[in-house]
């Protein structure tokens, strides 16, 4: 059984350039409302012994933030250290190996964040030939995801990818490093599809490889496909054909962290190979069932609305489903 569950999934704390320590950066994503999540200092990693004390405020889960000359890459989970010193440009296939070889799953981290003079390394600039080593790509970057243009970039970079063929999920990530006292702030979050809703090292690498999220600056979407007595949700490929979708966008989870930006859900939409397929105009109820035909390549969901007032915001999407 799938359970989804509430991830920032790009977190630092003193050990890298962070202002949080950890038992504080916690305690904050505890207030957020967050299930659990990742941190990834950058280049180095917290010891077990730091993590265990603080089991009892929020799961988290150890990763790292590659930081070199020619890009920020997430790495989730390997169960050793793989050395990031020597890649360049054109040899970011290798390291890729070499972490999945170790148990680790990757994310490329804020692709169209300004570079050098301002951030050295912040841009991506590894040429990557085998996208099967990577897992998912930081569609969002930086709370109010929606003010950066390098956000649009991303999220169009992300659908030219799906529709050469490359399976990649999409996340979100705070790349959180401080937080201004008494400023409201809208950080986007990451949906895990956990297996029986654990939470662990193992359930949230198997979610990212597997493609299972679900991005949102407020309400979850939950939704899954079906194809006779099957279910499938994002990240699972299924025959084309007739399916049966089920949407109910849920407007109660973690809302008192968004509903102080007028955030409210006017429509869904199915897009497919980068097309609108169907939208939907949910009105009160907030649901959505119905048989559609899917040809092959990939579909996700979109869900739109206000934001501040502001008319036609994307607040979340899916990640794809894959039709062979």
């Amino acid at each position: 059984m799938i359970q989804w569950k509430c991830f920032e999934l790009h977190a630092h704390t003193l050990n890298s350039d962070g202002n949080f320590s950890l038992t504080e950066l916690c305690s904050h994503a505890k207030d957020f409302l967050y299930d659990g999540i990742a941190l990834t200092d950058h280049n180095t990693m917290s010891e077990p012994d730091e993590l265990c004390k603080v089991e009892k405020i929020i799961p988290v889960i150890s990763g790292i933030e590659w930081t070199t000359y020619y890009g920020h890459m997430l790495v989730i989970g390997a169960e050793k250290y793989v050395d990031w010193r020597f890649a360049t440009s054109d040899t970011i296939d290798e390291y890729t190996q070499a972490v999945k070889e170790a148990g680790g799953v990757t994310g490329i981290a804020h692709p169209f964040q300004l570079g050098s003079p301002m951030c050295t390394g912040c841009y991506w600039d590894f040429e990557v030939r085998n996208w099967k080593n990577i897992d998912y790509l930081e569609v969002w970057s930086q709370p109010f995801p929606q003010k950066h243009f390098k956000n649009e970039i991303a999220f169009k970079w992300w659908t030219d990818l799906l529709n050469q063929g490359h399976k990649l999920a999409a996340s979100s990530g705070w790349d959180w490093h401080n937080l201004e006292p008494d400023a409201p702030v809208l950080p986007a979050a990451t949906w895990l599809g956990l297996r029986e809703g654990a939470i662990n090292t193992q359930t949230v690498k198997e979610a990212l490889a597997s493609g299972r999220t679900i991005v949102s600056c407020g309400p979850f979407p939950d939704l899954c496909l079906r194809q006779g007595d099957q279910i499938f949700y994002p990240g699972d490929t299924m025959k084309s054909g007739e399916v049966s979708l089920s949407i109910a966008v849920d407007e109660n989870r973690r809302k008192k962290i968004w509903n102080f930006f007028e955030i409210h859900t006017e429509k869904l939409c199915l897009v497919h190979n980068g097309r609108s397929l169907k939208s939907f105009l949910p009105g009160s109820s907030l649901s959505w069932n119905e048989n559609i035909w899917l040809s092959p390549g990939w579909l996700r969901l979109e869900g739109y609305g206000s934001l501040y007032g502001q008319k036609e915001k994307l607040l979340f999407f899916s990640s794809p489903w894959y039709i062979s």
